[in-house]
């Protein structure tokens, strides 16, 4: 069965001085109904310009973006905005009410959704994300991740066909990074066709991912599952980037004579081929 496209990026080009370099050069790639995108690279590679590239922040200079149909530009960027919906890495600077209901509400105020529906769509959005208990909290007392998960309530009530996480969790602790990804995968699940691109620098966020992009440099380095992503090994490191730490741990224990099958993405996986290896001697 074919996937559906619902972003398309065309040899996209953009630089931020008429003279500088190009913080992208010619990126084309697709991004489809229902899937996880997770685009990755060192800090400078394009990653986070190609995400405000797809929100309407930045606009390219060369190349298209269109999503559903409607391609970017000028008189449709905000058309564009209703379906392309972000979470940056600071939670606090999107913060604008004074309370976690308020601040769901903002957004819809601003598109103008009608007062009935607005009701439903921020109760919908809060009870999803797990934070119908902090409705009348100040978001700035809130955990890190806790947040997060607010500031993504307020991007789901839009209904938007993809959601990016730009960076969304690399201010957190481990605890609230799980959280955050956990809420989003979640989320995807229960909704079906909503797309998610995560931009991030975080090797172990990718591995919750469906398909991967590897920026360079403001190219595209690479594309796969995350699994052919990571079979790059030391390419990755020499780009800036780490492995994670069920793939360096598997590449040592195969180093130590260990026959598993594969360098493991997710730990479950690796303490189940462990245990069934050893559970036979």
């Amino acid at each position: 069965m074919n996937k559906e496209e619902i972003i398309a990026v065309q040899n996209v080009k953009f630089r931020y001085s008429n003279d500088g370099d190009w913080a992208l050069n010619e990126v084309s790639f697709p991004v489809y109904k229902g899937e996880w995108l997770a685009i990755v690279g060192h800090n400078g590679s394009g990653k986070s310009t190609l995400a405000k590239i797809l929100n309407g922040l930045l606009m390219h200079e060369s190349g298209s973006v269109i999503v559903e149909g409607i391609e970017l530009n000028n008189d449709t960027i905000w058309d564009i905005r209703k379906r392309v919906g972000m979470v940056f890495q600071n939670p606090d600077n999107q913060f604008v009410g004074t309370t976690v209901k308020d601040d769901v509400a903002f957004g819809l105020e601003n598109n103008g959704i009608p007062r009935e529906d607005m009701i439903g769509r921020i109760e919908d959005s809060i009870e999803r994300v797990r934070m119908t208990d902090f409705l009348n909290h100040e978001p700035h007392r809130l955990s890190g991740g806790q947040k997060q998960r607010v500031a993504i309530a307020g991007v789901l009530a839009l209904q938007p066909a993809v959601m990016i996480l730009d960076e969304a969790t690399s201010m957190l602790d481990p605890l609230g990074r799980k959280e955050v990804i956990e809420t989003v995968r979640n989320l995807q699940q229960q909704l079906g066709q909503m797309s998610v691109i995560s931009i991030t620098h975080d090797l172990e966020e990718v591995t919750q991912a469906d398909r991967v992009i590897v920026m360079n440099r403001g190219q595209k380095y690479a594309e796969g599952t995350p699994e052919e992503i990571f079979e790059l090994g030391d390419e990755l490191v020499s780009l800036g980037l780490d492995l994670p730490f069920t793939v360096k741990l598997s590449q040592l224990l195969k180093e130590k004579g260990v026959k598993l099958s594969k360098s493991h993405l997710k730990q479950r996986d690796l303490v189940n081929e462990l245990w069934t290896l050893y559970s036979k001697m």
